[in-house]
């Protein structure tokens, strides 16, 4: 009887210890999920120069540091995207690492990219860092800034 009882506290115990924790855990690995969706189907739109798709992707306040140094409003990404400035004819992502907090997402990572613009097609690697933002249930790209690598 007693072994029964010290089994039931145990049980007790480590139910209401661990359920939480464990809730969040599983929280935090379906919005890692979610974000990395949201990254594939970015970079997806991106190739494809897709701006509607892009437009349910970008947060209205992103800015985005391009590997070169140079800082793009939302719009300016967009234009860029749309009138063909810029061409992604590939992007390959490695390594990324997300990281999931109360309502942001903070993605770190590599990628080798391709891109045409008017200075021709250059193949290039980067490492980059993303903020995402949790609005209307959407992981929203609020912010990429990236550094190109020597490989």
């Amino acid at each position: 009887m007693i072994r029964i009882s010290r089994l039931r506290l145990f049980l007790v115990v480590f139910a209401f210890g661990c359920t939480p924790p464990a809730s969040r855990a599983i929280a935090r690995l379906t919005a890692a999920s979610e974000v990395r969706l949201a990254e594939r189907q970015r970079y997806e739109a991106m190739m494809e120069g897709d701006v509607v798709a892009l437009d349910t992707l970008l947060d209205d306040e992103m800015s985005y540091v391009r590997a070169g140094g140079g800082l793009q409003s939302r719009p300016e990404f967009m234009d860029a995207i749309k009138n063909q400035t810029v061409v992604y004819e590939s992007i390959t992502p490695g390594k990324v690492r997300v990281r999931v907090f109360d309502g942001l997402a903070l993605a770190t990572g590599r990628t080798q990219m391709r891109v045409r613009s008017s200075s021709g097609v250059s193949s290039f690697g980067v490492r980059f860092t993303e903020l995402y933002v949790r609005r209307d249930g959407h992981w929203l790209l609020t912010a990429w800034e990236s550094k190109r690598t020597k490989s």
